[in-house]
């Protein structure tokens, strides 16, 4: 979720961490025990050990990085976005464990220690909206992983880009306590450049809270991308290598065309 355009929108502060505590509800429908030992295979798989320490790039709300904290991992948060790394960080403490967040964009980040293992989930990847800044963020995540340390990139399936199906949900109603949040993402597209392959699209979320509702509206801006192209760009990084393609985060699921492989998600070798 590193990407100020599509996590920002005019108001204080309290608007702001308000809209992160949404993003933490509404996105918060992941089974975190599963994906971790899922992670933990596929690193057993390939660099031959389970990870000692992670860092999650573009982690708003912070869901596995501060859940690798609890198994007792050296773990970071990476964001831009200042509201969604102090809500974060509240999230972390509340749960007594701990994690480093930092605040920094996923093209340009320096971490205390390197670590074993990077992880770029739902879909964050995309707010890198040229080829410059996908090679100058590939190029930053290998310099803070450890020798032949893995990166994982959750990525939308490319059926959705060339709009031959859907993989997920754009409209879904999530609830923690007395709060309800209901999204709607992308709906409306706003615009598509077919060059640049960005696309600006419509976000609306609904708070309701003690028969009280309040809305956030913004722009979401992403760049879509191609199975050949991130290949391409992959090898062109001369950083990584891509060890497997996943279509879930489960090492059992190859990319393919299923039904079931509903991401595209390269597993990356450190060179």
């Amino acid at each position: 979720m590193d990407n100020a355009n599509a996590h920002t929108r005019d108001g204080d502060h309290h608007d702001l961490y308000a809209q992160a505590e949404a993003y933490d509800i509404a996105f918060d429908f992941r089974d975190l025990d599963v994906e971790c030992d899922a992670l933990d295979d596929i690193c057993l798989k390939h660099r031959g050990a389970k990870p000692e320490s992670f860092v999650d790039v573009g982690c708003g709300p912070g869901y596995h990085c501060i859940h690798y904290a609890a198994r007792g991992l050296r773990t970071y948060g990476v964001d831009i976005n200042p509201a969604m790394i102090e809500y974060a960080m509240q999230k972390a403490i509340d749960r007594d464990v701990e994690v480093e967040f930092i605040e920094a964009d996923m093209r340009d980040f320096d971490l205390a220690e390197p670590v074993d293992l990077a992880f770029c989930g739902i879909a964050s990847f995309h707010y890198l909206l040229t080829t410059e800044a996908i090679l100058d963020h590939f190029r930053s995540v290998a310099r803070n992983l450890t020798p032949g340390g893995l990166y994982l990139i959750e990525a939308n399936h490319p059926r959705d880009t060339f709009g031959t199906g859907k993989s997920t949900h754009n409209e879904w109603e999530a609830q923690r306590g007395n709060t309800i949040v209901r999204s709607r993402w992308g709906l409306d597209d706003l615009s598509y450049d077919p060059i640049t392959q960005i696309a600006h699209s419509k976000v609306e979320i609904e708070i309701e809270r003690d028969g009280t509702i309040d809305k956030l509206e913004f722009t979401n801006i992403d760049r879509s991308l191609t199975h050949q192209e991130l290949r391409l760009l992959i090898t062109q990084s001369e950083v990584f290598e891509a060890v497997d393609w996943l279509g879930a985060l489960d090492p059992d699921k190859p990319f393919d065309n299923s039904k079931e492989s509903w991401r595209m998600i390269p597993v990356l070798r450190k060179l």
